[in-house]
């Protein structure tokens, strides 16, 4: 009877082991002040995926980032729902309903000075005009200093 019993146990899927839903709570962001509560927030929902999957590498998709950033830096949703799925020592997570979607930021653009400004407003004249005046300047030497000539003392 005993042997019986002892069927061995069905495993589920291995997908199935490493895809779990969460409902993270970000009250603890609301103890911060007003202008860090989003980032802190974010901070919470990246520590709990880490200690509930087990895993120091934790990406967050697109529409979980725009979820947590839509109210702004001061008012960040009280919970998430997070669908979390770890594929070896990564675990990527997106918003509930919505499949993971690689996010990165947008590079930053350099500002342009003042100048540049003005001379994308006045046309290509103007960038012309400047041509010629470097042109110019490069042409005209400065005048040399005449030559003193120096005379030697002779001493008796």
């Amino acid at each position: 009877m005993a042997d019986e019993k002892t069927e061995p146990k069905r495993e589920a899927p291995a997908q199935a082991q490493h895809e779990r839903v969460y409902t993270i709570p970000l009250r603890k962001a609301f103890r911060k002040m007003y202008f860090k509560r989003t980032p802190y927030a974010m901070q919470l929902i990246r520590s709990y995926l880490a200690r509930h999957m087990k895993s120091g590498d934790v990406r967050l998709g697109r529409n979980l980032n725009e979820a947590v950033w839509t109210r702004g830096i001061k008012r960040p949703p009280r919970k998430v729902r997070v669908r979390a799925v770890r594929d070896g020592e990564t675990v990527r997570a997106e918003l509930l309903g919505f499949s993971y979607e690689e996010f990165k930021a947008t590079p930053k653009t350099e500002k342009k000075g003042m100048k540049e400004k003005l001379m994308e407003r006045l046309g290509p004249k103007a960038v012309k005009k400047q041509e010629e005046e470097k042109a110019a300047e490069g042409t005209k030497k400065p005048e040399e200093a005449p030559k003193i000539e120096q005379q030697k003392v002779e001493s008796e």
